[in-house]
């Protein structure tokens, strides 16, 4: 069988992330890199063995022999090139979100769907063992009907310099999320809430409305981090209701190159709860998924379950996808979907009061 040969759009921080999937898969290959920078594209074409290096996006998406390509770009250029990609013929990978608005949404939606090829859209927390665990737990009943869901979201300070919004070393990879018209709204909107809501409707079900009380943070002169935030949301055909906090704390050391956010969640249930740790810190996980039932503690999963596995998982099933022997596990609905209620949080801020999502 021929090795699928991949085009990586957009080679910033998160993308080694991404391409450890490709290098230990033996059905698929990294055959070209594109990044605005020129010396950056240079050094992971060398770095991941790739045969071919751009700065324009359309001269990869015409490199020969390519059949599928993974987007990493910021925000707002997804929906354009994920439209070019598909209409190139190629398999696609986009990172979240789909589009900034649900009219792009739905037009990416509706050319996938009209065509053959491939669309997924990236989200490697769904490929989290523990979480994974978590819900079949829940599906079991071992909780019984779920009454609540508290997602606690913590960003500190790592040690590769990602998301180290005091220094100049976060540069053009970071800073473009300070900028709505690139980002489609607060700094940290789509790599908490959206994120936070993906746990969510994976674990409980679909949102029938959402309220959000957002503070800020002082950078510097010219940025602010949108936090500390609570958002609050509650599930449709059932008596369930959901938190989520975000907090921002540049004096709490995580031991990660990567992004240096952990995420803890809990869901309640009538019969007892269960907790989930997400962390990029391998130091602050212990049993990343504990339920509590009857006076009695269970703990589930490997201490040392690697944040970096869900991303190569996510590859995988991606590069599965591609071969027609899976699909991927975050549909063209589930994705559209997420984009809503992400959009509901942004008006939430912008209204001061609930959003319901009823008939959307």
């Amino acid at each position: 069988m021929a090795r699928m040969k991949v085009g990586i759009i957009g080679v910033g921080n998160v993308a080694d992330l991404h391409a450890r999937g490709y290098e230990e898969d033996p059905r698929a290959e990294i055959e070209a890199v594109c990044d605005i920078v020129e010396d950056r594209a240079i050094q992971r074409a060398l770095d991941w063995g790739a045969n071919a290096y751009y700065t324009n996006y359309k001269e990869l998406l015409a490199h020969p022999g390519l059949d599928a390509v993974e987007i990493l770009t910021p925000h707002h250029l997804h929906a354009q090139q994920v439209l070019d990609a598909l209409d190139a013929g190629l398999h696609v990978s986009v990172e979240r979100p789909i589009a900034l608005t649900m009219e792009q949404a739905n037009q990416v939606v509706q050319k996938a769907q009209s065509l053959e090829q491939v669309l997924q859209v990236y989200e490697p927390c769904l490929f989290y063992k523990p979480l994974l665990d978590a819900r079949n737990l829940i599906d079991a009943g071992e909780v019984g009907d779920p009454t609540a869901i508290r997602v606690s979201m913590t960003i500190g300070r790592g040690d590769g310099g990602v998301w180290d919004f005091e220094s100049e070393q976060e540069g053009a990879d970071g800073l473009w999320r300070f900028n709505p018209e690139f980002s489609g709204g607060a700094p940290m909107l789509y790599d908490v809430a959206y994120h936070t809501f993906c746990i969510a409707l994976f674990l409980i079900g679909n949102v029938e409305k959402v309220e959000v009380w957002q503070s800020h943070t002082k950078i510097n002169d010219e940025l602010q981090l949108d936090a500390p935030s609570v958002a609050m949301w509650k599930h449709m055909q059932q008596e369930c209701y959901g938190t989520m906090t975000l907090n921002y704390a540049p004096q709490r050391k995580m031991r990660t190159q990567h992004h240096p956010l952990e995420a803890l969640i809990t869901v309640e249930g009538t019969r007892g709860d269960i907790d989930v740790i997400r962390s990029s810190d391998p130091t602050q996980l212990e049993a990343p998924v504990e339920l509590r039932r009857d006076s009695r503690k269970v703990n589930y999963g490997q201490r040392n379950t690697a944040f970096e596995d869900s991303f190569t998982r996510a590859t995988q099933n991606f590069i599965s996808a591609c071969y027609g022997e899976d699909e991927p596990l975050l549909g063209l609905g589930e994705a559209r979907q997420l984009l809503l209620l992400t959009c509901a949080y942004q008006e939430s801020v912008k209204r001061g009061a609930a959003v319901s999502l009823q008939g959307e």
